[in-house]
């Protein structure tokens, strides 16, 4: 038994990430304007429980601000269609870099549609889990 785990810890004050992947698939980091999606560049970790005692490398970006960083399980680019077609990297990075970004909550509903438009009545093959993180500097805020 093992499972892949992306965990982050990001600093709110100043945009500062911390982070491990073990296995898991690699975020999309990219700006708000969707001009640069990107699949982050993660260090190959193995899965946690596949060996004891083994040691994880984290990592670290300086600043995520003014951009979103969108986390997601294999029942995304792994779903299939009736014709057992996945989904796809290319597709999920496509569909990131055409939609406009209002707020977190829309590029998740967004990405679950067309998802749900690719199955096209196929049922799920794995969970399908998401999140979508950005943080924004308010520049009207004194």
């Amino acid at each position: 038994m093992f499972v892949t785990m992306f965990i982050a810890l990001l600093d709110l004050s100043t945009g500062h990430l911390l982070f491990c992947n073990a296995g898991h698939n690699p975020p999309v980091m990219g700006t708000l304007d969707g001009s640069d999606e990107r699949f982050l560049e993660v260090k190959a970790n193995v899965p946690i429980g596949l060996f004891p005692g083994i040691d994880y490398e984290g990592e670290e970006i300086d600043t995520i601000r003014g951009q979103a960083l969108f986390i997601y399980t294999d029942g995304l680019n792994e779903a299939e269609n009736t014709q057992q077609e996945q989904f796809g990297d290319e597709r999920l990075l496509e569909i990131l870099r055409s939609t406009t970004f209002e707020n977190s909550r829309q590029v998740i509903e967004r990405m679950a549609q067309e998802v749900a438009r690719h199955r096209a009545g196929a049922e799920p093959n794995d969970d399908l889990t998401m999140m979508c993180v950005s943080l924004i500097t308010d520049t009207n805020s004194a």
